[in-house]
């Protein structure tokens, strides 16, 4: 892959430590095993770390510098921009919201279309991005006005209005392997190369020189750059990545690996082959060789930097080659007559990027003092925009002058002589002070290597730095959201505590919370009545805490409920009297694990007060019903038996624990099988009174009158208790 081998590293080992493996073979076998895992490693690889109007300085710059192109565009012309690695959306609307700010400035009628492509890998993200819903963080970082011009609020957060959307493009797209968008004004490519390693970061480069328009804008991040490309590219803005294409380099489409590149050279070959006719186009060939090889001059193209590029014309009387590595430069293989002069106009060429003549230089060739001349013109060109061409003149032999002017007898040969040795002596200076600056450039040119050396290395640390950066910003921001949630459940764990709190301390049960030891956990207020224990006992077993009960095993039960799973309640007493209702259940977590006991203790004082009162009640009423000489039942108001007599039970031969609790009707019905009392149990009046003659299972035939007795309730009139008589009938 030429994904950076660091990140890929660090975002595996996250996912190795996110699922608690010791190393990479376990988390290989464990994406064997879990294959949904490969798509959450998939989207941990693509760090999307992206937010409004990124580095509000780096946008200002682009502000200015993109209305500045802005202004020369045809208003029929549609502006076009390419965001590459969009993420979820909010570097594309920022660039929209800028291109609809300068329409807004516009006359109506001169206002081009936008269309605007923004594109990333991850699905996911690209369809967030297409339906412009944002939280409401991102007041921070979009300004009021803009806000209000811009975006719509929706429940907690905003959309992008309507006219921002309708002007943006998103699909899913691959750098490497995808077509990339063509004839762009501006391609912004932010904190994408970071992650890329330089190979393919060189070829990324050309395709984007491609995409753009003749000084399109790139955009990049604060750590990218465009490397080796500084030919491609004019700097606009060194700092916040700026770049302006540089047209003319058409070495780049040559470096274009990718297969979308697609050449259509061919095809325009094909088509002017056919329609000129053979012979015409081998005559035409033919002439304009000899035209160059014989009566056009002797011709170089270089670049601004003297790189000999294409050689027209027979070079030997003015270029030579040196001994050593091979160099095609134009510096350094002129003749020594002409490689100062040269170099000079070269120079002065690319400064006033104009014509550069040079006349009645002397060279030697083959021992023969010639003159030449020689022009040096800048190519406006746009395929070979930058270049230089040189055209060198021979004038031929310096003749001799045939008269003297001067009478030779009349200068002084001491003067000429010293004047010899002087220019000598310049020389000598001249060519010892040359051959100094040579080896100072040389090492120069050392030391630049050296420092851009030094430079690639501190860029690749720095893309290494801003990537680190971006995972921290993406680990901040997965953090800020497990911590608000746990923010949430911290004040809805408060809010229950709270809740539990009053509801423990307003209910009249006392609560004791054990651990499985034994060990005390918490209690409620009501528990100090029952225990001797203050707040410095929780943690401590209450087998060491007196309690004010007279049930003295309270302690064996607990650990009986723990072991058995089973509860228990019983009642207990205290040593002042009270009465409690204790009841022991073990301790169930969420995960239904058995961590200890719950204890707790309802105060039943009065209710076993009023059950003693009762019994002392159901004893009397049952001494009074067994006076009565013939069988008596005593119901309640749902017909349930209260008391039965022993002339009742000795007479329908039944034991007490049959009748009593039960209903009566019940009873007839299925001991007695019949159903003529239904009538006056379920009639209303005070007194009913019914012949009854049946053949009971096991007793026999009895007749007899079964009279019932009601007794109202004196504060709601309804029937309390049913008096209910069996007296027998002598047949007549």
């Amino acid at each position: 892959t030429l994904y950076k081998k660091n990140t890929i590293t660090r975002r595996v080992e996250r996912r190795i430590a996110f699922h608690q493996l010791p190393d990479y073979l376990h988390y290989v076998n464990y994406l064997r095993e879990h294959p949904q895992e490969i798509d959450t490693l998939f989207k941990e690889l693509l760090i999307g770390v992206t937010k409004f109007f990124r580095d509000s300085q780096a946008f200002d710059v682009l502000k200015e510098a993109l209305y500045a192109k802005l202004q020369d565009k045809d208003p029929n012309d549609t502006i076009r921009v390419w965001v590459a690695g969009c993420s979820t959306g909010e570097e594309a609307y920022s660039l929209a919201i800028l291109l609809i700010e300068y329409m807004d400035k516009l006359k109506v009628g001169q206002v081009p279309k936008i269309q605007i492509f923004a594109t990333d890998l991850d699905p996911r993200a690209i369809d967030h991005a297409r339906l412009g819903f944002y939280y409401s963080n991102i007041v921070s970082e979009v300004s009021p006005e803009r806000i209000e011009r811009f975006f719509i609020q929706k429940n907690n957060g905003y959309v992008l209005k309507k006219e921002v959307r309708e002007i943006i493009v998103f699909a899913q797209h691959n750098l490497i392997k995808d077509a990339p968008f063509t004839r762009l004004d501006l391609l912004c490519c932010r904190n994408v190369m970071i992650y890329l390693t330089a190979d393919l970061q060189k070829k990324l480069l050309p395709v984007f020189h491609y995409s753009l328009n003749n000084k399109g804008l790139l955009f990049l991040g604060p750590a990218e750059s465009i490397g080796i490309f500084s030919d491609a590219f004019t700097v606009l803005d060194s700092k916040w990545k700026l770049y302006e294409r540089v047209e003319g380099i058409s070495s780049l489409t040559k470096m274009m690996d990718f297969p979308f590149n697609i050449s259509s050279h061919h095809n325009k070959a094909e088509q002017d082959f056919k329609e000129l006719p053979v012979m015409k186009g081998v005559i035409t060939e033919a002439f304009q060789k000899v035209l160059l090889d014989q009566y056009t001059p002797a011709s170089l193209l270089v670049n601004n930097k003297g790189d000999i590029l294409y050689i027209n014309g027979r070079m030997d009387n003015f270029l030579q080659f040196q001994v050593g590595e091979a160099i095609l430069n134009v510096n350094k293989m002129a003749r020594e007559e002409l490689k100062y002069v040269l170099g000079n106009a070269i120079h002065q060429s690319c400064k006033q990027k104009s014509i550069i003549r040079v006349s009645n230089v002397k060279i030697a060739i083959n021992g023969v003092s010639h003159f030449i001349d020689f022009t040096v013109d800048f190519i406006n060109d746009q395929q070979l925009h930058g270049c230089l061409a040189i055209v060198f003149y021979d004038k031929g032999e310096i003749k001799k002058q045939l008269e003297l002017d001067v009478d030779l007898s009349e200068i002084n040969s001491s003067q000429i002589d010293e004047l010899s040795k002087e220019l000598s002596y310049t020389k000598q200076q001249l060519h010892t002070t040359i051959e100094q600056m040579e080896t100072s450039l040389e090492e120069l040119k050392s030391t630049n290597e050296e420092l851009q050396s030094t430079n690639e290395e501190l860029q690749s640390t720095n893309e290494e730095a801003l990537t680190t950066k971006e995972e921290m910003q993406s680990l901040n921001e997965e953090l800020m959201t497990i911590n608000l949630q746990y923010q949430n459940k911290a004040e809805e764990l408060t809010r229950l505590n709270n809740d539990m709190k009053n509801l423990l301390d307003n209910i009249e049960i006392g609560t004791i919370f054990l651990d499985n030891h034994l060990n005390i956990l918490r209690f409620t207020p009501q528990i100090t009545r029952l225990f001797n224990v203050i707040p410095t006992d929780v943690g401590r077993s209450i087998t060491h805490i007196v309690s004010n009960f007279d049930y003295p095993a309270i302690e064996h039960i607990i650990v009986e409920v723990i072991e058995t799973l089973n509860g228990r309640e019983l009642e207990v007493k205290t040593k002042q009297y009270d009465w409690y209702n204790l009841r022991i259940m073990p301790y169930r977590t969420l995960d239904n694990f058995i961590s200890g006991a719950v204890l707790t203790f309802t105060k039943i004082t009065p209710l076993k007060a009023m059950e003693n009162r009762l019994s002392t009640l159901m004893s009397f009423v049952q001494s009074r019903v067994n006076q009565f000489d013939y069988p008596a039942l005593i119901l309640d108001n749902e017909r349930k038996v209260l008391a039965a007599n022993v002339n009742f039970l000795k007479i329908f031969n039944l034991r007490e624990f049959e009748i009593k609790e039960q209903f009566l009707m019940e009873v007839v019905h299925n001991k007695w099988n019949t159903d003529k009392l239904d009538a006056i149990l379920k009639s209303g009046s005070a007194n009913d009174e019914v012949y009854l003659q049946h053949d009971f299972p096991g007793l026999g035939n009895k007749k007899m009158i079964v009279t019932i007795e009601r007794i109202p309730d004196t504060s709601t009139e309804d029937t309390a208790l049913m008096i209910v008589t069996f007296k027998g009938k002598k047949s007549e």
